[in-house]
């Protein structure tokens, strides 16, 4: 006859609640501190480091304002020297330089393209008012490319960085738990919904919020480009590593493409080499293109689009590697089988 104090089987190895409790408790106090270092330490240590600029004027006149400024703001500024404002401009247009201060007499100038990085424009600004304040000169500010009267503070775009991202983990859920295996229909599928989620954002941010004012059409290429950077990459994870698959993908982009993108001030802005960092993963380089198509007609967005590719290109690659995997598991499971010959 079974005791009545007679442990039940595997009770000896359970753990105690209390202990459970306790794990989970510290697990979440980390996963939370983790999540708010990733968004919180690049935008405490936000300041410009490496911003590229131009100067343009006399000789003289370059050498004092490039030796102020490091005075000021040590490591501040790149600065490159342009033989005239019309160089310069070209520059600013193509996105070389973030703008720049034109010397040359009787009113000094500063150049800006405020679409670039509102951050940027602002301190290039106020460079330029105490520059005049101390000469006793009045500065001009030339804007090469402004932000639309109804987004003054450049914050349309970069309150895209949530709805990219989320354009590129949902799909990947969905696909995974609709399509198991069908690799050819994931990609066609999570093209599909990139692009009908960008026409979908552009017309919200242009319509409603104002903020797409030219070239709505590129803007859409590019968000199209970004949010399937990110839906075939995290999906293709999924397909060969399963669901840890898309939770490195999504963490990934969340606590590291996120944080790094520059999109709120810009990428020099950010600790150094974190900004450069972030340029090479699609929330970074696909903000980047947002600006280049939204305000200067997609110059300087070369780079970035290959780099967009890649990722696509990396998420295609591994579709179609687990497609080849699922195929294999079929033939290997059934009537395809290759017979092994009996020996007589």
């Amino acid at each position: 006859m079974t005791g009545q104090h007679e442990l039940q089987p595997g009770a000896a190895h359970q753990v105690p609640d209390w202990a459970r409790a306790t794990a989970a408790i510290a697990l979440l106090t980390v996963v939370l501190g983790v999540i708010f270092i990733a968004f919180a330490w690049p935008s405490a240590r936000s300041a410009p480091r490496d911003v590229p600029i131009g100067v343009t004027g006399p000789a003289a006149q370059v050498d004092t304002l490039t030796k102020r400024l490091e005075g000021v703001s040590p490591g501040a500024f790149a600065i490159t020297h342009y033989p005239s404002q019309t160089k310069l401009e070209e520059a600013t247009k193509n996105r070389a330089v973030y703008g720049g201060f034109v010397l040359a007499p009787p009113t000094p100038t500063v150049v800006v393209a405020t679409g670039g990085s509102p951050a940027v424009a602002q301190t290039l600004t106020g460079i330029g008012q105490q520059l005049g304040k101390q000469t006793g000169m009045t500065v001009s500010i030339k804007e090469l490319a402004p932000l639309p009267p109804s987004d003054p503070r450049g914050i349309g775009l970069a309150a895209a960085a949530l709805p990219m991202t989320l354009g590129g983990i949902l799909p990947a859920v969905a696909l995974t738990l609709l399509f198991p295996g069908r690799a050819w229909l994931k990609a066609l599928t999570a093209a599909g919904f990139s692009f009908l989620a960008a026409v979908t954002i552009c017309i919200i941010l242009d319509s409603w919020l104002g903020v797409i004012t030219q070239n709505f059409w590129g803007v859409v290429a590019g968000l199209t480009l970004g949010m399937m950077a990110m839906s075939f990459s995290i999906t293709g994870l999924g397909g060969l590593l399963g669901y840890p698959g898309i939770g490195l993908g999504a963490a990934l982009a969340v606590l590291v493409g996120n944080p790094l993108s520059g999109l709120t001030a810009a990428p020099e802005f950010l600790p150094k080499g974190l900004g450069l960092l972030g340029q090479f993963l699609p929330p970074g380089a696909n903000g980047t293109l947002l600006r280049s198509m939204a305000y200067f007609d997609g110059a300087g967005s070369a780079g970035v689009i290959l780099i967009l590719c890649c990722w696509v290109g990396f998420g295609a690659a591994m579709l179609a590697l687990d497609g080849v995997r699922q195929r294999a598991t079929v033939r290997v499971s059934g009537e395809t089988k290759p017979r092994v010959p009996e020996l007589v």
